[in-house]
């Protein structure tokens, strides 16, 4: 692929898409306020990959995309985002999950959960995971602050690798989650532990997105 997708821009376009698998790059611009070339550029990099289609006055329809999240994985893998392991003294995750969120509140941290701790959230799903993964706007400052201990639970610190992603966040009972499709990227960059769940949560979003259309 001739463009990186993972690079800030093309992050917010492949997003986007993902979020609005058809659409107009007029709209793209509009929304994001990105230039026409750079959305065309990207747009022609997937029409090369058979990711996307070509409809009529620059719409772009995303035929695959579960390749496109396959593809953003490979360049964009979260352990790369992993600044900071810690193993906490806290057994229960609801616990945990609070405890960050109150650590980053008396420190004024900006933080938001993601990948099964996001899931949670917007689906009822199966699978327990004894990792929390946060983003965190100074994620070294927050893992000195956590409690660190002994017990089966460990928080991985996530750097920011894009500003959208603390700007987005949603309040779900007083804790801070990334919005859905982020959590469902974050999912499929974790690797495969996070495939099948970020596939549920998708379907779920396209599902909803079709009943409002």
């Amino acid at each position: 692929m001739s463009v990186k997708l993972s690079s800030p821009q093309a992050f917010r376009i492949t997003k986007y898409l993902l979020e609005h698998p058809i659409t107009y790059q007029r709209q793209i611009q509009r929304d994001l306020g990105i230039s026409i070339s750079w959305i065309n550029t990207v747009a022609n990099s997937l029409y090369e990959a058979d990711i996307a289609e070509k409809g009529k006055w620059r719409r772009i329809e995303l035929k695959e995309p579960y390749a496109l999240l396959d593809l953003l994985s490979w360049q964009r893998p979260l352990k790369r985002l992993l600044k900071a392991k810690v193993r906490l003294e806290l057994t229960d995750i609801t616990s945990a999950e609070k405890k960050i969120a109150e650590i980053s509140l008396q420190a004024l941290l900006d933080y938001a959960l993601t990948c099964f701790s996001g899931l949670s959230r917007y689906l009822a799903y199966y699978i327990t995971f004894p990792t929390i993964h946060t983003y965190s706007s100074k994620p070294e400052q927050l893992s000195q602050l956590l409690p660190q201990g002994r017990g089966p639970l460990t928080v991985e610190v996530l750097h920011v690798d894009y500003p959208d992603i603390l700007k987005n966040v949603r309040n779900i009972n007083n804790i801070s989650i990334v919005d859905p499709i982020q959590v469902v990227i974050d999912l499929f960059c974790l690797g495969s532990a996070g495939r099948d769940a970020a596939t549920k949560l998708y379907e779920m979003t396209r599902n909803e997105q079709q009943k409002t259309t």
